[in-house]
Protein backbone atom coordinates (compact mmCIF):
# COMPACT_ATOMS: atom_id res chain seq x y z
CA UNK A 1 0.00 0.00 0.00
CA UNK A 2 1.04 3.49 -0.45
CA UNK A 3 0.89 6.22 1.55
CA UNK A 4 -2.09 7.54 0.50
CA UNK A 5 -4.07 4.43 0.42
CA UNK A 6 -2.62 3.41 4.12
CA UNK A 7 -4.00 6.20 5.58
CA UNK A 8 -7.17 5.70 4.62
CA UNK A 9 -7.29 2.28 5.37
CA UNK A 10 -5.73 3.32 9.36
CA UNK A 11 -8.49 5.88 9.17
CA UNK A 12 -11.21 3.57 8.24
CA UNK A 13 -10.10 1.80 11.48
CA UNK A 14 -9.71 3.98 13.74
CA UNK A 15 -13.45 5.21 12.97
CA UNK A 16 -14.58 1.88 13.46
CA UNK A 17 -13.55 1.84 17.28
CA UNK A 18 -16.24 3.11 19.83
CA UNK A 19 -16.08 6.13 22.22
CA UNK A 20 -15.66 3.35 24.90
CA UNK A 21 -12.80 2.07 23.04
CA UNK A 22 -11.03 5.08 22.51
CA UNK A 23 -11.84 6.30 26.13
CA UNK A 24 -10.68 3.34 27.47
CA UNK A 25 -7.08 2.79 25.58
CA UNK A 26 -6.53 6.09 25.92
CA UNK A 27 -6.58 6.31 29.80
CA UNK A 28 -4.16 2.75 29.23
CA UNK A 29 -1.94 5.06 27.21
CA UNK A 30 -1.65 7.53 29.28
CA UNK A 31 -0.95 5.60 32.64
CA UNK A 32 1.85 4.30 30.41
CA UNK A 33 3.01 7.24 29.15
CA UNK A 34 3.19 9.14 32.81
CA UNK A 35 5.00 6.25 34.20
CA UNK A 36 8.07 6.36 31.40
CA UNK A 37 11.13 8.14 33.61
CA UNK A 38 11.67 10.97 30.57
CA UNK A 39 8.35 11.30 30.95
CA UNK A 40 8.46 12.26 34.37
CA UNK A 41 11.83 14.24 33.60
CA UNK A 42 10.23 16.77 31.63
CA UNK A 43 9.55 19.96 32.17
CA UNK A 44 8.18 21.31 29.18
CA UNK A 45 5.72 19.54 27.49
CA UNK A 46 4.62 19.46 23.89
CA UNK A 47 1.30 17.73 23.25
CA UNK A 48 -2.12 18.44 20.96
CA UNK A 49 -5.67 18.40 21.26
CA UNK A 50 -6.77 15.12 19.79
CA UNK A 51 -8.77 14.85 16.59
CA UNK A 52 -11.49 12.46 14.82
CA UNK A 53 -10.71 9.26 17.71
CA UNK A 54 -6.95 10.29 18.05
CA UNK A 55 -5.29 9.19 21.30
CA UNK A 56 -7.55 11.45 23.91
CA UNK A 57 -5.23 14.16 25.16
CA UNK A 58 -7.04 16.32 27.50
CA UNK A 59 -6.14 14.15 30.41
CA UNK A 60 -2.31 14.14 29.61
CA UNK A 61 -2.84 17.93 29.74
CA UNK A 62 -4.84 18.29 32.76
CA UNK A 63 -2.67 16.04 34.70
CA UNK A 64 0.96 18.08 33.57
CA UNK A 65 -0.72 21.02 34.21
CA UNK A 66 -1.48 19.95 37.77
CA UNK A 67 1.92 18.99 38.01
CA UNK A 68 2.60 22.34 37.21
CA UNK A 69 4.58 21.42 34.34
CA UNK A 70 5.00 23.92 31.63
CA UNK A 71 2.71 22.63 28.36
CA UNK A 72 2.95 23.78 25.13
CA UNK A 73 0.53 23.21 22.00
CA UNK A 74 0.49 23.82 18.13
CA UNK A 75 -1.41 26.68 16.54
CA UNK A 76 -1.03 25.72 12.91
CA UNK A 77 0.29 28.63 10.27
CA UNK A 78 -1.36 27.01 7.16
CA UNK A 79 0.03 29.96 5.22
CA UNK A 80 3.94 29.27 6.28
CA UNK A 81 3.08 25.51 6.89
CA UNK A 82 4.79 25.96 10.45
CA UNK A 83 3.82 25.63 13.79
CA UNK A 84 4.09 28.34 17.04
CA UNK A 85 3.84 26.60 20.17
CA UNK A 86 1.62 28.67 22.84
CA UNK A 87 1.89 27.65 26.24
CA UNK A 88 -1.21 26.89 28.33
CA UNK A 89 -2.73 27.76 31.42
CA UNK A 90 -6.25 26.21 31.18
CA UNK A 91 -7.49 23.57 29.14
CA UNK A 92 -10.78 25.73 28.12
CA UNK A 93 -10.03 29.04 28.17
CA UNK A 94 -6.52 28.97 26.01
CA UNK A 95 -8.31 26.24 23.72
CA UNK A 96 -10.48 27.65 20.48
CA UNK A 97 -11.32 26.27 17.16
CA UNK A 98 -8.92 26.33 14.58
CA UNK A 99 -7.33 25.02 11.40
CA UNK A 100 -9.18 22.02 9.84
CA UNK A 101 -11.85 22.18 12.77
CA UNK A 102 -8.82 21.33 15.23
CA UNK A 103 -8.86 22.12 18.40
CA UNK A 104 -6.01 25.03 18.96
CA UNK A 105 -4.48 27.38 21.46
CA UNK A 106 -5.37 30.79 21.63
CA UNK A 107 -2.70 33.34 19.62
CA UNK A 108 -0.91 35.22 22.60
CA UNK A 109 2.55 36.50 21.91
CA UNK A 110 3.75 36.59 25.19
CA UNK A 111 3.19 32.81 25.56
CA UNK A 112 5.39 31.86 22.43
CA UNK A 113 7.52 29.11 22.91
CA UNK A 114 10.92 28.30 21.59
CA UNK A 115 10.93 24.87 20.06
CA UNK A 116 14.43 23.99 21.38
CA UNK A 117 13.57 24.93 24.86
CA UNK A 118 11.08 22.15 24.64
CA UNK A 119 11.94 19.00 26.56
CA UNK A 120 9.56 15.98 25.48
CA UNK A 121 7.16 16.19 22.22
CA UNK A 122 3.85 14.08 21.72
CA UNK A 123 3.14 13.64 18.07
CA UNK A 124 0.09 12.87 16.80
CA UNK A 125 0.21 10.21 13.30
CA UNK A 126 -2.61 8.01 11.35
CA UNK A 127 -0.23 5.15 11.22
CA UNK A 128 3.56 4.38 13.33
CA UNK A 129 5.89 1.77 12.43
CA UNK A 130 8.11 0.40 15.17
CA UNK A 131 11.11 2.06 13.32
CA UNK A 132 9.67 5.39 14.49
CA UNK A 133 8.56 5.95 10.77
CA UNK A 134 4.75 7.95 10.75
CA UNK A 135 2.13 9.09 8.38
CA UNK A 136 -0.02 11.72 9.72
CA UNK A 137 -3.04 13.78 7.61
CA UNK A 138 -0.56 14.60 4.84
CA UNK A 139 0.30 18.50 4.74
CA UNK A 140 3.60 17.74 6.51
CA UNK A 141 3.33 20.54 9.50
CA UNK A 142 5.09 17.87 12.05
CA UNK A 143 8.14 16.84 9.29
CA UNK A 144 9.12 20.25 9.33
CA UNK A 145 8.93 21.22 12.82
CA UNK A 146 10.38 18.14 13.90
CA UNK A 147 13.61 18.28 11.68
CA UNK A 148 16.00 19.54 14.16
CA UNK A 149 14.84 19.49 17.33
CA UNK A 150 16.30 17.36 20.16
CA UNK A 151 13.50 16.71 21.91
CA UNK A 152 12.33 13.58 22.68
CA UNK A 153 9.88 12.27 20.42
CA UNK A 154 6.89 10.37 21.45
CA UNK A 155 3.99 9.34 19.01
CA UNK A 156 0.57 8.16 20.57
CA UNK A 157 -1.47 5.51 18.92
CA UNK A 158 -3.75 2.97 18.90
CA UNK A 159 -2.14 -0.75 18.61
CA UNK A 160 -4.74 -0.65 15.72
CA UNK A 161 -2.04 2.33 14.35
CA UNK A 162 0.87 -0.13 14.26
CA UNK A 163 1.76 -0.91 11.04
CA UNK A 164 4.95 -0.89 8.18
CA UNK A 165 5.19 2.52 6.32
CA UNK A 166 6.84 3.26 3.33
CA UNK A 167 9.32 6.25 4.38
CA UNK A 168 10.56 9.29 2.17
CA UNK A 169 14.11 10.97 2.68
CA UNK A 170 12.05 14.14 4.51
CA UNK A 171 10.47 11.85 7.46
CA UNK A 172 11.36 12.73 11.10
CA UNK A 173 11.23 9.21 13.11
CA UNK A 174 9.70 9.81 16.47
CA UNK A 175 11.61 7.90 19.39
CA UNK A 176 9.00 6.13 21.24
CA UNK A 177 5.31 4.98 20.21
CA UNK A 178 2.96 4.19 23.43
CA UNK A 179 0.04 2.24 22.44
CA UNK A 180 -2.45 0.71 24.93
CA UNK A 181 -0.49 -2.61 24.76
CA UNK A 182 3.41 -1.31 25.17
CA UNK A 183 5.86 1.13 24.22
CA UNK A 184 7.87 0.88 21.15
CA UNK A 185 11.72 2.20 21.51
CA UNK A 186 12.48 2.68 17.96
CA UNK A 187 15.51 1.82 16.13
Amino acid sequence: MNKKELRSHILNLRESLTEDDVKFKSLSISERLQSLSFYSQANIIMAYMDYRKEVMTAPIIEAALKEDRKIVLPLTKPDTYELILIEMKDLIRDITVGFKGIREPIYDNKRIVAPDDVDLILVPGVVFDERGYRIGYGGGYYDRFLKGINAIKIGLAFEIQIHPVPEDDHDVRVDYIVTEERVIECK
